[in-house]
């Protein structure tokens, strides 16, 4: 049997380049975008020039030099990308059973057309284009062929593990025969892309796994947000039917006062009924509609349970921004803040303070409520909490919305207080 030559190292090196780049465009850069294409960069020509100087070395050392080269892919996605070091786990083993699968591919077909050709002549280098372009093409495709989650996955440690386990497997299986120190030839290539392209199919039905149930959670919390919004649409009925209630009462009240002759009993009277008025003095008017419905609905229910909300308002600056946005932005701020308060047993410290207005070019809005809670422990760009379903999916919608805008959004726990802070341009 014709003994064939295996893989050039950098056809191994430019597919775990491509690899990469393919999933780590769809996460968060963890820098400034062109500070990652240097990085990039010199990632690619440093992995490349490794493993092309590695290629030739003994059998005994062929396997560190591969986990050097894996370690590289990890601690470049890690570097560049918001995301932990589990998570840059998970998109590695995945990475990298796609670049073996798709050297091997290419590989395997370059030695049925042409198994004497070198891989830098001409042909073989637009053999090489061809498939990697159609592999990475059809791999980018399966992954945006839908509209994954508004959040990121959630990346376990088994889902890692099982992963990483995968990865390392299809890669021990379709090198074995390679590794025994064996001539290559077909068959032994035939094994090797049919271990590889299992293996990529395992993972890819794995993460489709966790897309789904990403997305389960995400349905489940949109389900919480509209319950909590039909709640609150039973709240305001219910402040209508109170109005209305007190508006027939104080029609009688001001009958009876002007029956009354005693002046001294008519100024008591009339104190006592500005008294009850002055709880329903909540209307807000900032010159955004949508706006003040918010604060209006929100300053009825604080007061209802004894919270202090106060707010200095622009409305005008926020017209840009569509109904859907205001509600969310602001409703969702508002909500958090009030349950938070509620925690505080002193009602003289259950304060919530609103501002909005320019800072130089941009809009600056803050949402600062103070808390019985302690210091709550970041995670990611989100903090620990114990609130139930929904609320998550609103945070989510808040970032997407400022992210729309090439705004800046901050959160910020400490003893006592909470804040939340957006910048958006307005230029």
């Amino acid at each position: 049997m014709t003994t064939l030559p295996d893989i050039p190292r950098l056809y191994t090196a430019l597919a775990e380049v491509l690899a990469v780049l393919l999933y780590a465009h769809r996460l968060p850069p963890r820098m400034n975008q062109r500070v990652i294409w240097g990085v990039e960069a010199g990632w690619a020509v440093l992995l490349g020039a490794f493993l092309q100087a590695t290629g030739k070395v003994p059998l005994a050392w062929w396997i560190p030099c591969m986990a050097m080269a894996i370690l590289s892919m990890l601690l470049f996605l890690w570097v560049t990308r918001s995301i932990t070091l589990l998570e840059a786990g998970y998109v590695c083993a995945r990475a990298f059973i796609l670049a073996e699968l798709a050297a091997s591919v290419e590989w395997q077909l370059h030695c049925v057309l042409w198994p004497q050709r070198g891989g830098a002549e001409p042909l073989s280098l637009l053999l090489l284009a061809a498939v990697y372009g159609g592999i990475f093409a059809a791999m980018l495709f399966v992954e945006n062929r839908r509209p994954g989650p508004a959040g990121k996955l959630k990346i376990t440690p088994a889902g890692t593990f099982v992963a990483v386990v995968m990865a390392l497997t299809a890669f021990a299986v379709s090198n074995l025969s390679f590794a025994n120190g064996s001539e290559a030839n077909m068959n032994m290539f035939y094994i090797r892309t049919l271990v590889d392209l299992a293996g990529v199919l395992i993972l890819t039905v794995q993460h489709e796994q966790l897309r789904e149930a990403a997305l389960h959670s995400e349905l489940a919390e949109l389900d919480g947000v509209l319950h909590r919004q039909y709640e609150q649409y039973k709240q305001s009925k219910e402040n209508i039917r109170l109005i209305n209630r007190r508006y027939h009462e104080l029609k009688m009240q001001i009958a009876a006062i002007r029956a009354e002759r005693d002046h001294a009993k008519q100024d008591v009277a009339l104190a006592a009924m500005e008294s009850g008025i002055r709880q329903y003095e909540a209307e807000n008017k900032t010159g955004n509609p949508v706006l003040d419905t918010l604060l209006t609905a929100k300053s009825l229910y604080c007061q209802q349970h004894h919270i202090t909300m106060t707010c200095v308002a622009d409305g005008h600056l926020l017209d840009f921004l569509e109904t859907g946005e205001i509600c969310t932005i602001v409703g969702t701020a508002l909500d958090n803040a009030t349950e938070s308060v509620e925690t505080e047993p002193d009602h003289e410290k259950r304060l919530i303070r609103v501002y909005m207005d320019m800072k130089g070019t941009q809009l600056y809005i803050s949402f600062t409520n103070f808390t019985a809670a302690k210091k709550l422990s970041k995670v990611g760009r989100g903090f620990k909490t114990s609130k139930g379903e929904g609320h998550g999916f609103g945070l989510v919608r808040m970032d997407d919305i400022v992210s729309r805008y090439d705004g800046y959004l901050s959160r910020n726990s400490e003893d006592g207080a909470f804040t939340t802070e957006i910048l958006i341009p307005q230029v």
